[in-house]
This record gives structure tokens, sequence and C-alpha cells, in this order.
């Protein structure tokens, strides 16, 4: 009698410790961010920084001011009166036959949905309102991120991004910094053998005694191979659940006309 219950536990056990190997070495890594930047400031200043900051986590984590921090972080909005109905067929074809109550849409150019929101870059709406995509495909992105909503463990997904935001910033300047060196050959060889080269970096750090400097190359090294893929394992997980109810949703969506 128990096998049932057992048998769905265990994929949930496995999606959350996906997750978790996605988000806390983001969160580990921010809040030593974090910590360095207070340091840095005034007394008052990082103490005020520090309860302005937690007072804002709580509040995110209690799902309150969702709908005001997107519009601020990612500069989201609300459809134009132009996009507004050529949306809502879009939306009544994704939403046929399932539980959408309290979901809100939004326009951005990037970020995470949080909990009540299915976000959608401008760049798609703009091509699905010139006729460049099909209703139906609309509405599969759409369904898509609803099924996210629902399966994918993002009631706090809001807050893990307002807490890495020092992160994110150093990660974005790391990441165009290697764009432009990219195409140097030199420096492209030394990124696919950063593993050997962190390996004798740590040795000759322990030998001299270095430990601290040991154990962040050490870590250094491991994220930039840990992270990518426990990223593409939680993204391959959450599709390969949410496709077989996606199919089945397509199949018995109406035959809305496409409005543009």
């Amino acid at each position: 009698m128990d096998a049932a219950p057992n048998a769905r536990t265990l994929p949930d056990l496995r999606l959350r410790l996906l997750k978790a190997a996605v988000v806390i070495p983001d969160l580990i890594i921010a809040s030593l961010l974090w910590l360095v930047i207070i340091a840095l400031l005034p007394p008052v200043a990082g103490f005020a920084l520090t309860v302005g900051a937690l007072i804002f986590a709580v509040v995110l984590a209690a799902g309150l001011g969702e709908d005001l921090t997107i519009r601020v972080l990612y500069r989201a909005r609300r459809a134009t009166p132009a996009e507004a109905p050529r949306l809502a067929v879009a939306w009544r074809i994704a939403t046929h036959q399932m539980d959408a109550d309290g979901v809100r849409l939004r326009i951005v150019s990037h970020g995470p949905p949080g909990r009540q929101h299915v976000l959608l870059r401008k760049d798609v709406v703009a091509a699905y309102c010139t006729n460049q995509m099909a209703a139906h495909q609309l509405a599969a992105l759409i369904a898509q991120g609803i099924g996210r909503l629902r399966h994918g463990y993002t009631r706090f997904d809001l807050l893990w991004t307002f807490w890495t935001i020092p992160w994110d910033l150093v990660r974005g300047l790391a990441h165009a910094i290697g764009r432009r060196l990219a195409w140097i050959p030199l420096v492209q060889f030394a990124w696919r053998i950063r593993l050997v080269v962190g390996t004798i970096a740590v040795i000759l750090e322990a030998q001299a005694g270095r430990w601290p400097s040991a154990i962040i190359i050490f870590a250094f090294i491991a994220l930039s191979y840990v992270l990518p893929r426990s990223r593409s394992a939680w993204n391959e997980y959450v599709s390969a659940r949410l496709s077989p109810k996606l199919h089945r949703r397509e199949s018995r969506w109406p035959a809305f006309g496409h409005p543009c």
C-alpha cells in the first residue's frame, strides 16, 4: 500500500535535490559577497543594509511585493492595449482546462518567474503580434511557464534572485570579459585544461601551507564543472516532467483562430 506514495516521493526528492544543487552554491557565494560589501561600508550603512535586505527577503519569502519587485528588477510590464487582445487568445488556449488562478502574465527582457508570474520575452510577443508565431506556439510557451510554476518549485526563486544580485553582477562581468577574450586561442586552451592547472595550483598552495587559497581554488574549479551540469540536469528533468502533460493538454486545446 505504500508503494505508490513512495514512487511519487522519489521523483519529488530527486527534483528537490537538483534544485538545491543549482541554488545553494549561488547562495553561498552571494552571501560571502554580501558580507564583503557590508564590511566595506561604514558601520551605520552596513547595519542599515543588513536590516533592509533581511526585511525585504522576508517580504519576498512571504509572497508579498512580487509584482512590484519584478517590475523594478526586470522592468516587467503589462501588455499594451494593442497586445492585450492578441495575448488573450493565446492565454485562453494555454489555460484551457488548466488551473491558472492567481497567475499573471508579464512582458520582460529577462528574469525569473516568481511564484505567481509567467514572463514572456518582449521579442517573443513582438514575433507573435507580427504573425511570425502562431497562437498555439505562444500558448505552448505560456502553458510551459504555468507548468514550471506548478512543478518547478519556484516558490522562492525571486528571493534567490534578489539574494544573488552581487554574484550575478560579478558573474555577468566575468562572462562579458570572457566573451571578449574567447577569440584568443591561448585563453580557450587555458579554460579547457583548467582542471590540470587548478590541480597544480592546489598542490603548490597546499605544500606552501596556504590552505585557504588552496580551498578557494579547488572550490572554483569544482563549481566550474558542477554548476553547468546541475543546471542542465535541472532543466532537462523539469522539461521531461512537463512534456507529457503539455502534450496531453495540447491534444485537447480548442482551435481558436490567430488574432493578428
